[in-house]
C-alpha cells in the first residue's frame, strides 16, 4: 500500500472513529426510572466540548468527601458502569452526556474532581489552586454525602456556605445527594446473634434515621435546595438525581434565565399531557 493509500484509509478510520464517538442514542428518563433499563447504555459522551451555539451547556461540578461515590454515581449514569473497587480522583475528569427535558435540548458538562480543601473565594484563588475546575462559573452543583456515613454530611455543609459566601448562588441550582442507600443499617445482626446485639444495632438505625431527617429538613427547609437519596452500586435512582436537577434547571430557564416569557411545551392549562416534564438520556 503506497503512502497516498494509506493516508486516505487512516483519513475514513478517523471519520469512522468521530461518528461513532458522536452518535447519540435517546433514552427515556420515565422509562428508565421504572426499571425498563436492560442492556441500554447512555451513547454520545464525545471527547470534545459541544459548541454553546448548537445548544445550551450546562456546567454540572460534582463536590463531597473522599469516597461518598461522586464518580460512581457520574459513571453509572453515563456508562450503566459501577466497580466495587476504590480508587480516589486524583484529576479532573469530564463527561458528556446530552438531555432533553419538555422537548428543550441541554448538553450536561459533568466535571469530577479531586477533594478540595475549601471553595474559592475569589479568582484569584480559583486560579492559584483550582485552575480549569471551573469552580466558580459552574451552572449547578451536586453535593454528595454517605449516607452510611452521615458525617460526611459536614463537609459539603461546610463547603456550601462557603459557596454561598463567595460567590452570587442566585439561580444556581444546587442538589444535595445522599449515595450508598443499599448500606443503610445493613449491619444489623440477625436474632441469633443476641437480643442485647441486635437492640444495639436497632439504636443505631434509629440514631441514623433521625440525623438524617434532621439533614432533610435543613437541606429541604432551610438551604431550599432539591435532596435525593440513591445507590450508585444498584442504580436506585440515579437517574431521578439527575431528572430532577435538570428540571430545576429548565425551570429557571423559562422563569427568566435568558428564554422566553411564553411556558415550555405541554405545559398549559386544559388537559395537560402525557409527557408533561419528560425528561430523556441522549
Amino acid at each position: 500500500m503506497n503512502r497516498l493509500e494509506s493516508s486516505s484509509k487512516k483519513d475514513k478510520d478517523d471519520e469512522k472513529a468521530r461518528s461513532n464517538c458522536t452518535k447519540a442514542m435517546e433514552l427515556d428518563l420515565d422509562y428508565l426510572e421504572r426499571g425498563g433499563v436492560g442492556n441500554m447504555t447512555v451513547g454520545g459522551a464525545p471527547s470534545v466540548e459541544p459548541s454553546p451555539d448548537s445548544l445550551d451547556l450546562v456546567k454540572v461540578v460534582f463536590l463531597g468527601a473522599p469516597a461518598v461515590g461522586k464518580t460512581s454515581i457520574i459513571q453509572q449514569f453515563v456508562w450503566s458502569d459501577f466497580s466495587d473497587e476504590y480508587h480516589p480522583t486524583d484529576r479532573k475528569h469530564t463527561y458528556y452526556p446530552s438531555v432533553i427535558i419538555n422537548e428543550h435540548l441541554y448538553s450536561i458538562k459533568i466535571t469530577d474532581i479531586p477533594v478540595i480543601p475549601y471553595f474559592p473565594i475569589n479568582s484569584y484563588y480559583e486560579w492559584a489552586h483550582y485552575r480549569f475546575y471551573g469552580l466558580r462559573n459552574a451552572t449547578a452543583y451536586i453535593l454528595v454525602f454517605d449516607l452510611s456515613n452521615v458525617e460526611t454530611f459536614q463537609y459539603i455543609r461546610t463547603l456550601r456556605d462557603q459557596m454561598v459566601e463567595s460567590r452570587d448562588m442566585r439561580n444556581v441550582p444546587v442538589l444535595v445527594v445522599g449515595n450508598k442507600q443499599d448500606l443503610l443499617c445493613s449491619t444489623t445482626p440477625s436474632a441469633a446473634s443476641g437480643l442485647q446485639q441486635l437492640a444495639i444495632a436497632e439504636s443505631a438505625c434509629g440514631d441514623s434515621r433521625e440525623k438524617r431527617r434532621n439533614i432533610v429538613n435543613l437541606v429541604r427547609k432551610h438551604w431550599k435546595c432539591g435532596y435525593v437519596e440513591c445507590s450508585a452500586k444498584f442504580n436506585w435512582r440515579v437517574i431521578a438525581l439527575f431528572k430532577e436537577l435538570m428540571e430545576m434547571v429548565d425551570a429557571l430557564e423559562w422563569s427568566g434565565g435568558g428564554k422566553s416569557s411564553e411556558p415550555p411545551p405541554d405545559s398549559s392549562t386544559g388537559g395537560g399531557s402525557s409527557n408533561e416534564n419528560r425528561c430523556t438520556v441522549a
